[in-house]
């Protein structure tokens, strides 16, 4: 991103533990025109550590440089010498995905399968921004199993690269850029909530008119109703770009100054 200018983009995180394990793996991060998601690996030793260490590696390099793809390549190469030196164990790893943003455009990215949706109020449309690494998108991109047979695949949750993953020298970082536009808002969040919460029903809450505040709440809560079998956790950034208003709000304006 050419402008690293630090805006003051409106943005509401939630984490929790679910309603199987006991341990929350997941960290977050808001601050400075960046945001992230780091999921650390339930199958995994100490992933809690990895995830963290993710966390503070990520904002700090991105903060100092403004490269956010060389902060997560940072961040991998740093998870796997904390292992080495006994600060968690080796073979620990994260997901992540991170967004960072200045008053025109944002960045997006990620490893592993981590989530960003976008979410347009005025056209009520949500689309998933990121593309999973993982074992399953790798299946159907090759055509050898369908998105209705992959929902119920064994290997629906296997991902094919992470942070902290010692068999990779440097992870794939995928990124993408675009233009902010009134209404729009993204979406981070854990596959805690979107394994267990189809977009239709992400779609609801997001246009409802409660708070955003309520809305992650509700959320949260529609994972642990459908079995909260991992940790949940979201962000959502809301465009720095207000809407225009429209012809007929302009002259409603007009005439409410002689009222």
């Amino acid at each position: 991103m050419e402008d690293n200018t630090h805006i003051c983009c409106q943005s509401v995180q939630i984490t929790d533990v679910g309603c199987v394990r006991e341990l929350n793996e997941d960290s977050l991060y808001s601050g400075d025109g960046l945001w992230l998601v780091a999921d650390g690996m339930g199958g995994h030793a100490c992933g809690e550590v990895a995830s963290q260490l993710a966390a503070e590696t990520i904002s700090s390099e991105f903060l100092q440089a403004g490269d956010l793809s060389q902060a997560i390549q940072k961040a991998h190469k740093q998870i796997i010498k904390a292992g080495e030196e006994g600060q968690g164990q080796s073979g620990m790893g994260t997901t992540v995905v991170a967004l960072a943003a200045n008053a025109k455009s944002y960045q997006i990215a990620w490893v592993g399968d981590s989530r960003a949706y976008l979410w347009d109020h005025k056209k009520k449309s949500l689309s998933q921004l990121t593309e999973d690494h993982s074992l399953i998108v790798r299946l159907i991109n090759s055509g050898l199993i369908s998105a209705e047979e992959a929902k119920s695949h064994p290997q629906r949750h296997m991902i094919t690269q992470c942070l902290g993953s010692v068999e990779i020298g440097d992870v794939k970082v995928d990124t993408l850029e675009a233009q902010w536009l009134p209404g729009q808002s993204i979406l981070l969040c854990s596959d805690g909530l979107s394994d267990d919460v189809s977009e239709a029903e992400i779609s609801k809450v997001l246009g409802n008119s409660d708070s955003v505040e309520q809305k992650m709440v509700q959320l949260v809560e529609l994972a642990k109703a459908a079995g909260g079998k991992d940790n949940i956790s979201a962000i959502l950034v809301e465009s720095p770009i207000q809407f225009e208003p429209g012809l007929w709000e302009k002259i409603k304006a007009l005439f409410s100054k002689y009222k």
